[in-house]
């Protein structure tokens, strides 16, 4: 597994990904309020206990973290508030470690596109995902370069050894080159989870 002494802290990064009850993500601003819970900066309906994935990028690094929604507090600002554990500062509840594995998966854009690759790390909530370029041409490369943007989504069959998962993704951020991104999983079904969970437990 990847180690960092680095604390996650999205409240010091300028947006996040969130994704709500495993619905579509969205985009917004984190603060850590007083009492640890984090204040996410949107004003759609989020129903008290459901679960929240977060995916952000902090010095170079990619993290990710769940969270449950939790009441709004009196006379707070308005915003989706969370509820995580705090350990020594840092933010551990169900955190999804990722997992340094190479698996192959295939990254669809919009347009239909089809780039094969494979991940470089893996968690239960997302992926950093490395686009294969050698058999990539320069109109193909091109088109991967403008669909393949922070914040646009697409979609990656994830090849596990028991069958491919079809994931809905958000890009999260990406490196210097065309097709290296950190990957946000949205609207994932719970059969899906404990598959892809079940996979990181054998590596």
């Amino acid at each position: 597994m990847i180690s960092t002494s680095e604390e996650p802290q999205p409240w010091a990064v300028p947006t996040v990904s969130v994704s709500i009850g495993g619905g579509p993500a969205q985009t917004c601003r984190v603060t850590r309020e007083p009492d640890g819970t984090l204040r996410l900066a949107i004003t759609s309906f989020a129903m008290v206990g459901v679960d929240a994935t977060l995916l952000w990028t902090q010095n170079g690094r990619g993290f990710s973290i769940e969270g449950t929604v939790v009441p709004e507090p009196a006379n707070s600002i308005p915003g989706v508030y969370l509820r995580v554990d705090e350990t020594a500062g840092g933010i551990e509840r169900r955190r999804n470690q990722r997992v340094a594995v190479h698996v192959p998966v295939v990254v669809v854009l919009r347009s239909g596109h089809l780039f094969p690759g494979r991940t470089m790390n893996l968690s239960i909530g997302g992926a950093h995902v490395v686009v294969d370029l050698d058999e990539v041409g320069d109109d193909a490369l091109m088109t991967l370069a403008e669909e393949l943007t922070r914040g646009g989504q697409v979609t990656v069959e994830l090849l596990l050894q028991d069958g491919p998962v079809d994931l809905t993704c958000q890009v999260g951020g990406g490196g210097d080159e065309p097709g290296d991104v950190r990957l946000l999983f949205v609207e994932v079904a719970p059969q899906t989870r404990s598959r892809i969970g079940a996979f990181l437990r054998t590596v």
